[in-house]
């Protein structure tokens, strides 16, 4: 069973979701998307579209894709255009150019083809297109902690029977977003999050994302990505 088959069953058996959701990973990645003048946006890993659906104002068309029919249906009664997909199965349901944002929210590192996936959103956009991409840092000091003293892998790794199945830093997404025809344009910490604390210091971690628990990143299109990527078997960072 891989990832994807995972994730499936827990949801179509009924894992929730909020429909309403916040936080300051959301808000910037929103931040983004309206500041692009995107009209037509696709979400890949949408969920119940619940991160999109505030951006519905009458002034745009937003799409989504996801690998549960259980969450599915709720996106489409959020106003989302959702259709059922499983990207490490197949390429994405939509003729090259269609969009002009892409959002893909704590979704890469569930995926593992990283170059698939950037390479297949790279082709469903519009050249000058923008993808809005949030991940989960594996740098931050309690990763560090957690290392050296606990002798266990970073905060939100590929850990044993973990759901993530890819380690990124802010480095790493900008060697794959080089290497998929992508140039980033903004990169944005969500915060810092400790035990027993939770979530603090938004505002900081902007300033410093490669630090930061999730980071959120802004890249334009500039080339077309070719898959597979040279060097696929000996390239490796």
């Amino acid at each position: 069973m891989n990832s994807s088959d995972l994730q499936k069953q827990f949801y179509d058996d009924g894992g929730e979701m909020p429909d309403e959701v916040s936080g300051s990973r959301i808000e910037k990645s929103r931040k983004f998307l309206v500041e692009s003048g995107a009209k037509k946006i696709l979400d890949v890993g949408c969920a119940n579209g619940a991160v999109l659906k505030p951006l519905l104002d009458g002034t745009r068309e937003l799409h989504g894709v996801d690998i549960s029919q259980f969450l599915l249906d709720k996106a489409n009664a959020n106003g989302i255009k959702a259709v059922l997909h499983n990207l490490e199965v197949s390429p994405l349901p939509y003729a090259n150019g269609t969009f002009d944002a892409v959002f893909c929210g704590e979704t890469i590192e569930h995926q593992v083809d990283t170059d698939w996936l950037l390479s297949e959103i790279n082709r469903v956009l519009k050249p000058g297109g923008f993808l809005v991409l949030t991940f989960p840092n594996i740098r931050t000091v309690l990763s560090l902690l957690m290392m050296t003293f606990f002798n266990i892998p970073p905060m939100y790794a590929a850990r044993y029977r973990a759901p993530h199945v890819r380690d990124f830093t802010l480095k790493t997404i900008k060697i794959a977003f080089a290497e998929n025809g992508f140039v980033i344009r903004r990169a944005v910490g969500a915060g810092f999050y400790f035990p027993k604390i939770g979530e603090f210091g938004s505002g900081l971690a902007t300033w410093f994302p490669s630090w930061s628990f999730a980071t959120v990143v802004l890249a334009e299109k500039k080339s077309a990505a070719v898959y597979p990527p040279k060097n696929l078997t000996t390239k490796i960072y």
